[in-house]
């Protein structure tokens, strides 16, 4: 699994806003990899979600687990500044950093009324090897951290009922919830990916329009709030779990 691929499914474990009753809150998440039925511990990300007057700080550390710290270590930390309004999130700054086998790598994006106006990845890469973004695709989307935000939180997405519009500094694609079904106690919220931009050309050959993968957000009902609790990322060989635990 290339690293762009595992920060991004990394990146699905998620705090929730209206779940929470303070300013500040710490959240850790658990990740495993599921291959063949065995867990493989890989990874473990604090975060720390602030809100106050209006506004939203969302930051993270990623650090991974010794196994595969030795095999292939990988780290990152990343953050987004942004603005709340009548439960709309409008991100402001994005700031994402993350080193494999000391290589870093960075991508800051600025936004005005949830349109890109400015985007820098350290170091650049070669647009004319990847699918072309238009202009007007890069209007009225949010950052991966701000999608992340909404996935974890079931009021905000309105019941697993809204599709997210992400760009990466990178890639832009599209979340979208294609089931929600309930099982052992469980509401279970599905989500494909649709690309539409910034992807390797060669994987885009009458694959443009099937999801790269699926993605299950698990819920639980406890004093009439849905807590989210786990999500599975469901991949072609293998499937990434991730435990969330609240502070």
């Amino acid at each position: 699994m290339k690293a762009k691929n595992f920060i991004f499914l990394v990146f699905i474990s998620i705090i929730s806003i209206n779940n929470s009753i303070a300013d500040e809150v710490n959240t850790i998440y658990s990740l495993s990899l599921d291959v063949l039925g065995v867990d493989v511990k890989v990874a473990v990300i604090k975060s720390k979600l602030n809100i106050k007057n209006e506004k939203y700080q969302f930051s993270f550390t990623l650090e991974p687990e010794k196994l595969i710290s030795f095999i292939s270590p990988i780290t990152g930390n990343g953050n987004v500044y942004g603005e709340i309004d009548n439960s709309i999130l409008t991100p402001i700054n994005y700031d994402y950093t993350y080193i494999k086998k000391n290589k870093i790598k960075n991508t800051k994006i600025k936004f005005n009324n949830s349109n890109v106006i400015k985007s820098s990845t350290t170091p650049s890469f070669d647009k004319d090897k990847l699918s072309p973004i238009h202009t007007d695709a890069l209007n009225n989307v949010i950052d991966p951290i701000t999608g992340i935000i909404y996935i974890g939180d079931y009021i905000l997405n309105n019941g697993c009922t809204i599709t997210y519009k992400i760009y990466d500094g990178k890639r832009r694609y599209n979340l979208d919830y294609t089931d929600k079904f309930y099982k052992n106690g469980f509401t279970i919220c599905r989500l494909s990916q649709k690309k539409i931009g910034g992807f390797k050309l060669k994987n885009q050959q009458n694959t443009t329009f099937e999801p790269a993968y699926e993605i299950d957000t698990y819920f639980k009902k406890e004093n009439d709030r849905y807590i989210l609790k786990k999500i599975i990322s469901k991949g072609r060989f293998s499937n990434i779990l991730i435990d969330v635990f609240y502070d």
